[in-house]
């Protein structure tokens, strides 16, 4: 099942408060409005497992993509009582899924990042709009995911943890401390909604841990 979807990437640098960070957003073409949501084309996970599979990226990658979006439809099915098998991606959510998964993975890969240390998590607060109505924030496929791992929320209002990003990290990621002792070799701040402030922000800091 190959992907038909035309889509565009928004990529380039803001600078907030002196510090430049990186905006990156997946354009996607506006969905038929006399369509529903149910007749909008979908696929499900063993769909996008099947197109990772047939594509030409490193099997490191392909590998790595495909436990996370397992993981993920799990989370989804076991959060809407259903079975992994009935769990769908909404198409032009599948698309922006496929590349902030993929493109996580193969961004590791291609830095040769051997291990990934997340602090914390903030999830942020308040709720979102749900097609079926409103959610609490974390979402509940979001607080699957991150059950066992520390997380807390502050005054920042919003949702700062999607479920796709707690899938993302929660299989990346078995550590989650302040920052460790560390060389630092390079940093990096990525920004999701242009509206955000760069508090928000995703920091990455690369390195090599220090001999203690």
């Amino acid at each position: 099942m190959l992907p038909t979807e035309t889509f565009d990437l928004d990529y380039h640098k803001i600078v907030f408060d002196q510090q430049e960070v990186t905006f990156f957003d997946v354009i996607l073409p506006k969905d038929d409005p006399a369509l529903t949501f149910d007749q909008l084309p979908k696929r499900n996970l063993f769909d996008i497992i099947a197109l990772i599979r047939q594509s030409d990226l490193d099997d490191f990658i392909k590998l790595r993509s495909i436990e996370i979006f397992t993981r993920l439809g799990l989370a989804e099915a076991d959060a809407h009582g259903c079975t992994i098998e009935m769990i769908d991606f909404h198409e032009r959510g599948a698309i922006d899924t496929i590349i902030d998964i993929v493109c996580s993975v193969a961004g590791l890969h291609y830095l040769k990042i051997d291990s990934v240390i997340a602090s914390p998590l903030n999830v942020g607060s308040g709720t979102i709009n749900y097609r079926f109505g409103k959610l609490s924030i974390p979402a509940p496929a979001t607080k699957r995911l991150i059950k066992d791992i520390p997380y807390y929320s502050n005054e920042l209002t919003g949702e700062l943890v999607t479920p796709t990003g707690a899938a993302i990290i929660t299989t990346l990621s078995k550590n989650y401390i302040s920052m460790p002792p560390l060389t630092i070799e390079n940093v990096g701040f990525g920004l999701g909604k242009k509206e955000q402030s760069r508090i928000d922000c995703l920091s990455i800091t690369i390195g090599h841990l220090a001999n203690m």
